[in-house]
């Protein structure tokens, strides 16, 4: 239960969009596994978007719209795991070369 409670202390960061990447992980996985804190996640996203929602006069679909939200923080997400693969492949490359460079150096 204190995860749930450490969870749901997230949301509203999450939903004004300024959790750190490690943050929003848990968040994510938390839900999919947690009816609780979905149901949680679904108040406050309709407290939140509702009432920004009524006072534009724009209409709500909570489930799609919600759902919509945490896919792209997932894609988000796979993004910025692909980004940090292909840095350390860079680093990877780099180094490789320039301990070439210095057994070159050495050798010839």
């Amino acid at each position: 239960m204190n995860e749930c409670k450490d969870i749901e202390s997230l949301i509203p960061g999450y939903l004004e969009g300024r959790l750190e990447v490690g943050d929003a992980r848990r968040l994510l996985a938390h839900l999919k596994a947690c009816p609780d804190c979905r149901d949680e996640m679904e108040i406050n996203f309709l407290l939140e978007e509702g009432i920004r929602r009524v006072e534009s006069g724009e209409t709500l679909n909570l489930d799609s719209e919600l759902d919509k939200k945490l896919h792209a923080t997932e894609e988000t997400l796979l993004l910025l795991d692909r980004i940090r693969s292909g840095i350390y492949i860079v680093e990877g490359t780099a180094a490789f070369m320039i301990a070439a460079c210095f057994l070159m150096l050495f050798l010839f």
